[in-house]
């Protein structure tokens, strides 16, 4: 079907692709426990951090959250997902800043802090390094390397 694993499954699922790497870090994206998304597209996930799509389907408001520029995690993701350079991200929000648009997405330092984060607001969507653990109240999901259309959440198309 040309589908291609980009992230993990739910935490169930012994086995997990994640984002391809760049030297040897590898991210997931994860979204709070009670979030219904099991799995979202690379473009949908792309819309999602640059605040192009504002809600889940039950209306519930999307919590992107990046990490530091300078974290390895947030320069895997961005080329992953963005398909451009943290620098180039940069740019694109003090252009949509300046013009009295969107802020970018609040930033965390560590992939703790942005678990926290997630775990905190329901409609909290972040990334953290594979194999981070994700304790109670995060999930990962699967991140689709094909567009999809409609609402936020794939999954229920």
């Amino acid at each position: 079907m040309g589908i291609r694993l980009l992230g993990i499954a739910l935490l169930s699922v012994a086995s997990s692709a994640a984002l391809p790497c760049q030297g040897d870090v590898r991210v997931i994206v994860v979204v709070n426990a009670a979030n219904a998304t099991s799995e979202l597209s690379r473009d949908r996930v792309s819309q999602i951090f640059l605040r192009q799509l504002s809600t889940w389907t039950n209306g519930q408001e999307i919590l992107p959250v990046d990490q530091n520029e300078k974290s390895p995690t947030r320069i895997v993701f961005t080329h992953d997902i963005e398909r451009q350079s943290v620098s180039s991200m940069r740019r694109y929000w003090q252009e949509r800043i300046f013009s009295g648009h969107d802020a970018p997405p609040p930033e965390r330092v560590t992939d703790v802090d942005v678990l926290t984060y997630v775990r905190s607001n329901p409609g909290a969507i972040g990334y953290v390094r594979e194999g981070t653990d994700l304790g109670t109240g995060v999930k990962a999901i699967i991140v689709k390397d094909q567009s999809g259309n409609g609402s936020a959440d794939d999954s229920h198309r």
